[in-house]
């Protein structure tokens, strides 16, 4: 089994069943492996490697597994950059591979040579710079060892990118991995401290019984770590009216009955009121970034007690001084200060602050084309036109989608793939043809 081999293989051992990733000579040979692994993995070859590296973050995100790219040697290497630092930036665990040239040229001035002497540039050192970790495979026999330990690192305590150079003298074919093994995810929960816990909980408890108006922040944290469930517990027993920041957004309805809305500086009025009012933050899984809390405005907490929960606790502190502190996975925290409260008695909140249910608010359509917020608010128009299978959908379910109820009896007004039409443009097209039946009193914009 060659190098590149073993790493897709190893890779799809962990569920992992895309690659994106850039064609060149020093990644021919793992283009060829993945050619070799489908179906088990679907390779897809973008024509700038920079596009690849943020398909990887985006896989990472919707999926919850590990996203991979890869790039060959060089300037190829060097498009990973942006798409791995949204990585760093935005806790995405994703694996980057590079090409890397030869060892026993190292030095020599080969092409794409980038081993930071006889000046060349030093790829070992800007990679980890925008990575957790940073790795050169300078022994064949360490293939496997090495995926391990760059993959646990991706998903151990705070998420983010890893790298593995791969020297273009280890994918030559009479390189082998001749002691394959299988890699294991070890990464082990983020478990809040005991201490911690019971001073977080007795500072909300109290709050909760003088009253206080006690508010939840809730950030990306808290979708990452896929607290929904434990996070609506907690608020629903207590009462807790939340707001959420922007990539917070989605973790709980905001039809809920105790989400107040958006915020950050274009959220919504509701939301920086309630902040406004508040005595006691709940903050879950958030970091304090500039747009969620106004330019780091200094007097944002004035006032206010702050209970911090986060995985990483380099963002305790950072920007405001915690009044009470969790370090852990926001899953495991929620649900832990669940029980912590339950135990101590808590109370349950009276306090209401305002909310708006900005969702059915009318809107004013003035001229003949669509209003960005009527698709908003009519999601399903889109979302039905999207194919479920490879289908997609067919005339007759485009006329139901008519606003005003009038059959579509001109294929030319909706433009909607049949079932058998090539699907080259078909997303394309589906979204124009939803944007074309929602437009005010069935008009074509």
């Amino acid at each position: 089994m060659r190098v590149y081999e073993a790493i897709v293989k190893g890779l799809i051992g962990i569920g992992v069943d895309a690659a994106f990733g850039g064609a060149g000579e020093n990644d021919a040979s793992l283009m060829l492996a993945l050619k070799h692994a489908e179906p088990a993995i679907r390779p897809v070859i973008t024509k700038h490697e920079q596009a690849a590296s943020f398909m990887a973050c985006g896989y990472a995100m919707y999926s919850q597994k590990l996203g991979f790219c890869f790039a060959t040697a060089g300037p190829g290497a060097f498009n990973l950059f942006s798409g791995l630092a949204v990585a760093m930036s935005d806790s995405y665990p994703v694996l980057a591979v590079s090409g890397f040239s030869s060892l026993h040229w190292k030095g020599k001035g080969a092409l794409n040579e980038t081993s930071g002497t006889g000046r060349t540039p030093n790829s070992q050192a800007m990679f980890a710079a925008t990575t957790k970790g940073s790795y050169l495979l300078a022994d064949a026999a360490q293939t496997c060892d090495l995926l391990e330990q760059a993959v646990n690192l991706a998903f151990e305590g705070r998420p983010g990118p890893v790298h593995i150079h791969v020297p273009e003298d280890l994918t030559h074919p009479d390189v082998s991995v001749t002691n394959y093994r299988d890699i294991q995810l070890k990464v082990s929960p983020i478990l809040p401290d005991p201490a911690q816990l019971i001073d977080a909980a007795a500072t909300l408890a109290e709050a909760l019984k003088k009253p206080k108006k006690v508010l939840a922040l809730i950030g990306f944290g808290a979708v990452r770590s896929g607290a929904r469930a434990e996070l609506t517990a907690l608020l629903e027993r207590y009462q807790i009216p939340f707001v959420t920041t922007l990539d917070g957004k989605g973790v709980i309805g905001e039809d809920h009955p105790l989400s107040v809305g958006l915020f950050c500086d274009s959220g919504q009025e509701t939301a920086w009121k309630a902040f406004d009012e508040a005595d006691t933050i709940l903050a879950i899984g958030n970091s304090f970034a500039q747009h969620a809390t106004f330019n780091f405005r200094p007097d944002l907490l004035q006032g206010k007690t702050l209970i911090h929960i986060n995985i990483s606790a380099e963002e305790i502190d950072k920007v405001y001084k915690a009044d009470g502190a969790i370090v852990a996975d926001a899953r495991l925290a929620v649900a832990a200060l669940d029980r912590e409260l339950a135990g101590l008695g808590a109370l349950v909140s009276t306090w209401r602050p305002a909310r708006h249910d900005y969702a059915s608010e009318g809107i004013i359509q003035l001229g003949g084309k669509i209003h960005p917020g009527k698709l908003v608010q009519s999601p399903r128009s889109v979302a039905r036109l999207l194919p479920a299978a490879d289908g997609g959908p067919t005339f007759p379910q485009a006329r139901e989608l008519r606003p005003d109820g009038r059959s579509c009896e001109r294929r030319d007004r909706c433009e909607v793939r049949p079932p058998g039409a090539s699907r080259g443009r078909g997303l394309r097209r589906r979204l124009l043809s939803a944007l074309r039946l929602r437009a005010h009193d069935g008009r074509r914009t």
